[in-house]
């Protein structure tokens, strides 16, 4: 009988985030960023957010919304997945990584800002690190 085991996880992708969250106002969501997920089509995946220095509001936070392409269409900025990422107290730089489950499309991202102050002007960062299931 096979027994299913995590594969060894992907290496991380470059910051596919670009520039598209740097100064992103209170209450302001980003435009997208692409990752291809049609080609590899792996189970699962990491995101990890890295924001540069700011304090946020008291129970501050940023959301994370993840929509697809079926090959065609892309969903509008509405529905899809949304992880709201909560933001620790204090003058920093932030830090969050989320477990995904990733469909075999094409992904849209974007970051929405709830956290009571505009993002830093750089040092804003998206990675994704994808893995799968194996069976020994």
């Amino acid at each position: 009988m096979a027994t299913a085991k995590w594969a060894t996880p992907s290496t991380r992708s470059s910051n596919i985030l670009s520039t598209v969250a740097n100064s992103l106002a209170n209450g302001s969501e980003s435009s997208v960023v692409t990752y291809d997920n049609s080609s590899n089509r792996d189970l699962y995946a990491l995101l990890t957010l890295k924001l540069g220095s700011i304090t946020p509001s008291t129970g501050g936070s940023v959301s994370l919304r993840v929509t697809i392409n079926d090959g065609t269409d892309t969903s509008d900025k509405v529905g899809g997945d949304v992880y709201v990422l909560p933001l620790t107290s204090g003058a920093s730089a932030k830090v969050n990584v989320v477990r995904v489950l990733l469909p075999p499309f094409s992904l849209r991202l974007s970051l929405a800002n709830n956290s009571g102050v505009t993002l830093a002007s750089s040092g804003n960062e998206l990675y994704v690190r994808p893995w799968n299931e194996e069976s020994v």
